[in-house]
């Protein structure tokens, strides 16, 4: 009998030689008549430490991306190794505790508990990566304190910018030290002044060695990427290299 998938502790980032992000042939094809394919086979190769955007126009494949990247939804076809770990091969409980240990995830709309504070949403992350009580404080205050936050523990998001309740859900993506931020139009909602700063929470987070997946359409926020992809029509091409 195959002994149950359990994630380890995670208190720095992994250090390994392993692709953060291996597809093999991944493709999304939603069943009907006809089908609709969503995602052609696609092969990418993200590296530690890379900072990579994924642009493309609407309904042109980027959410089924997201969703397969994310482990919300599973490929039709093809292998997706996440750190190593072939994600096919694991049970619906176990690719939730990986997705919870690796991958931090930061919305267009933030999707912060609203009468929680700062504090509490971050904390909750933890909840769900089985970090120990004793340490989950020190944890999500250390994680405010890393975007500028430390200032706010207590404060509720009604009482809080557009900036500053991102940077609350960046806090809550980093606090259980993930090997993928994983981010979905993430200055969507944001005034072009809080937009900058979240980006530039993004070019900091990427010198100290985070890995970065934006999903975004907009050119602006893509240029700030070292590296960028498109999709069009489900298919996912490189596109030329960004200026350092």
């Amino acid at each position: 009998m195959t002994a149950p998938f359990t994630e380890p502790p995670v208190t720095e980032p992994p250090v390994t030689e392993l692709p953060v992000i291996a597809l093999h042939g991944v493709g999304r094809t939603h069943p009907g008549r006809p089908p609709v394919v969503a995602l052609r086979p696609t092969d990418l190769t993200v590296h530690r430490g890379e900072y990579l955007a994924v642009t493309g126009p609407s309904g042109s494949g980027k959410s089924t991306l997201l969703h397969l990247l994310g482990l919300l939804d599973t490929p039709t076809t093809g292998r997706y190794e996440l750190d190593g770990i072939d994600t096919g091969t694991l049970r619906d409980r176990d690719r939730s505790t990986l997705r919870g240990a690796r991958i931090g995830f930061v919305f267009q709309s933030f999707h912060l508990l609203p009468h929680r504070t700062a504090e509490e949403n971050v904390l909750l992350a933890q909840v769900y990566n089985r970090t120990p009580r004793r340490d989950r404080r020190a944890a999500a205050v250390a994680a405010l304190d890393m975007v500028g936050l430390g200032h706010r523990t207590d404060a509720l998001p009604g009482t809080m910018s557009g900036g500053e309740r991102q940077r609350v859900a960046i806090a809550r993506a980093l606090v259980n030290r993930p090997s993928l931020l994983l981010c979905d139009e993430p200055t969507g909602n944001l005034d072009s002044a809080n937009a900058q700063a979240v980006l530039a929470q993004f070019d900091e987070l990427h010198e100290q060695g985070y890995t970065l997946v934006v999903i975004t359409h907009d050119p602006a926020v893509a240029a700030r990427a070292r590296r960028r992809v498109t999709i069009h029509d489900g298919v996912l091409s490189e596109a030329e290299a960004a200026v350092q």
